[in-house]
């Protein structure tokens, strides 16, 4: 019977065998997909040599159109099935802007066979066997592939598809195992940055921020806010504990080293449980900004780790909109500081996104990060709400002008609604944009929770505080928010359970406290509350919210020289400064000073008291419920 020679290539434990379309490794049938298989065998026939990503891209997809990063994606899988992610020999190198070179050492084996008898192997080093066949060997080989691919091109189609539908069945029995087990959950901590270049600073956490808004985007998984994991920048702690201490499946860790214009960064996904890496890669880049670096990394990092969970090839996650480095540095900082939340904290965060609009007016983020801020002045009486939540308002609607998608901006307006305007369903169509935007924005089902407990849909806004927590666990407004719509829904037990777990986290959190007592209050254990109030009055160093709390609860105790001192205290600061004239209305109640109580509601209606947005469910004034005065003032606010 006529000969029929093969071509197979050997490198390291890897034989790979073209016709067939198999490639094993130490004997094994090692799974890949189609298009991968292809570029290996691209790479392998042409080893030593530059490919260019051009040509590679024309050579796997003749005839269409793809994006470069689905060549990325499919240079990533051959990498994680050669071992190059682990540390091992090197198989593949990135020319860096320009291609893909096999480096390693192949050997080309010839196996001649005259089916169904056994191949003959002659392994390159034999030369009296080639040299037997050195005459007629180029007419021979171009009959025999002719004869091959004729007879057997069905067989081929065969073995195609049981090759596919055995790394179907290899991939879904991957997924089950130790190895790649599926994760609901991930944590990205701030990438470490290798060297002491000062100008590096805050690419550390922008590049984690770039990849929790890609991979959120995603939908795979919960992944944890940038504020989360920002407190690991200057309290860097192993992969394993963060990921404990952040409550998630998995943890994706980071570092870049960089060398003049050259960028090295490398990635690992880490199983919180065991400390097994279910996915590694590495990337080399040219460092031309922040931003540049950012864009491209978080991107092919997205896409191979949805290769690795999904199997699916991606196009772009998501669009950054600022190509400003310096504007984007300013609205990383501007984050870093409103996360913190402190009246200090608040106003820096404030000038650097300020500043980031100024660098570039049409950056939304930029802008949310402005209106963002103002709320939060207006919330805590930071600023009068006339001079607080209407920029807030304005600059929501700017960004929204430049991405109507943001989900930030969207969760934003929809606070001012709430709180300012006074108007649940406005509000509540904001929040829900938001979360059709990015459904794991923890902060959208937050506030939304709030507003449905305003709305007296308890059992929907609890609901959204579950899902608020399950999102960003040890966030402690999400807690502080989920504390008080506990309250309101009548689960005040519940509610001091969830306060007292997240003091564990800190204890020295304010407003954490400050629902603790509120919680407490409900319960009738009116001296705990006290005692709370009065540790988140020392705490803020003096809030006018939290002192009218404290005076409130003092006047129900009795103690009523206390609660006018706290009502003198508040007066006094009121002459000076924006003092919401609902705290001064919470005092008269608890004194059971039921005129004065009514007087002060009219000015915190007329003022803007962000508080009034729960009048109709504040378990303090239930006193007043049955008068006349309460119905009208509460017909007024749009619930």
């Amino acid at each position: 019977m006529p000969l029929i020679i093969k071509h197979l290539y050997q490198f390291g434990p890897f034989r790979l065998d073209p016709a067939e379309r198999l490639l094993f490794c130490d004997g094994q049938v090692v799974p890949l997909t189609p298009r991968a298989f292809d570029m290996l065998v691209f790479l392998v026939e042409r080893s030593g040599h530059l490919l260019e990503k051009g040509e590679l891209m024309r050579a796997l997809w003749p005839g269409s159109f793809v994006e470069e990063g689905n060549l990325c994606v499919t240079v990533s899988l051959l990498r994680k099935v050669l071992g190059d992610d682990r540390g091992h020999q090197k198989y593949i190198e990135t020319v860096s802007k320009r291609g893909y070179r096999f480096v390693a050492n192949v050997n080309q084996i010839e196996k001649m066979t005259s089916s169904p008898e056994p191949c003959l192997e002659i392994q390159d080093g034999n030369p009296q066997t080639v040299e037997a066949h050195h005459s007629r060997r180029p007419w021979r080989i171009f009959k025999t592939r002719l004869a091959w691919r004729a007879l057997t091109v069905g067989g081929i189609f065969c073995i195609t598809l049981l090759s596919v539908a055995h790394f179907i069945r290899v991939r879904g029995s991957v997924a089950r195992s130790e190895k790649s087990a599926p994760f609901k959950s991930l944590a990205v901590l701030p990438f470490q940055i290798i060297g002491q270049n000062t100008k590096d600073e805050y690419v550390g956490i922008a590049l984690s921020d770039a990849l929790i808004t890609k991979l959120g985007a995603m939908g795979q998984f919960i992944t944890r806010p940038t504020s989360a994991v920002q407190k690991y920048v200057t309290t860097p702690t192993d992969s394993r504990s963060a990921g404990q201490e952040q409550a998630v499946d998995a943890v994706l860790e980071g570092r870049m080293q960089r060398e003049g214009d050259n960028v090295r960064l490398t990635v690992q996904l880490i199983r919180v449980q065991d400390g097994l890496q279910l996915w590694a890669d590495s990337f080399d880049e040219k460092f031309t900004d922040v931003f540049a670096l950012e864009d491209e990394f978080s991107d092919r990092v997205a896409r191979s780790i949805r290769l690795r969970i999904t199997g699916e090839e991606t196009g772009q996650v998501t669009k950054i909109s600022t190509r400003n480095n310096d504007a984007y540095q300013s609205y990383i900082r501007g984050r870093y500081f409103w996360n913190r939340r402190t009246e200090k904290d608040l106003i820096k965060g404030l000038q650097y996104f300020r500043e980031a609009v100024r660098l570039d007016p049409k950056f939304a983020g930029a802008h949310a990060g402005v209106a963002d801020s103002y709320a939060l002045l207006g919330l805590y009486g930071l600023l009068p709400p006339n001079e607080a939540f209407p920029p807030a308002e304005d600059a929501a609607k700017k960004a929204l002008n430049l991405d109507h998608d943001l989900a930030e901006a969207h969760a934003t307006l929809g606070f001012v609604y709430f709180y300012y305007d006074w108007n649940g369903v406005a509000a509540e169509r904001e929040f829900r944009l938001a979360l059709a935007s990015n459904p794991n924005y923890a902060m959208a089902h937050s506030w939304n929770g709030q507003n449905l407990a305003a709305m007296q849909r308890f059992s929907e806004a609890v609901t959204e505080t579950k899902l608020a927590q399950q999102q960003d666990p040890l966030s402690l407004i999400v807690s502080s928010n989920a504390g008080q719509v506990l309250s309101l829904a009548g689960k005040s037990t519940w509610a001091i359970e969830t306060l007292n777990k997240a003091l564990e986290i800190d204890p020295n959190f304010p407003r954490l406290h400050f629902r603790l007592g509120n919680a407490y209050e409900e319960e009738g254990m009116v001296e705990k509350a006290i005692l709370e109030f009065e540790q988140a009055v020392r705490l803020s160093g003096g809030d006018s919210s939290y002192e009218g709390s404290l005076g409130h609860a003092y006047g129900v105790a009795g103690k009523v020289e206390k609660a006018r001192g706290i009502l003198d205290l508040l007066k006094k600061r009121a002459s000076q400064q924006y003092v919401p004239a609902y705290s001064v209305a919470l005092v008269y109640e608890g004194l059971q000073d039921r005129e004065n109580a009514f007087r002060w509601l009219e000015k915190a209606y007329t003022d803007r008291s962000a508080s009034m947005a729960l009048l109709k469910v504040d378990p303090v004034l239930e006193s007043l419920r049955s008068d006349s005065r309460f119905a009208e003032l509460a017909g007024r606010v749009n619930f």
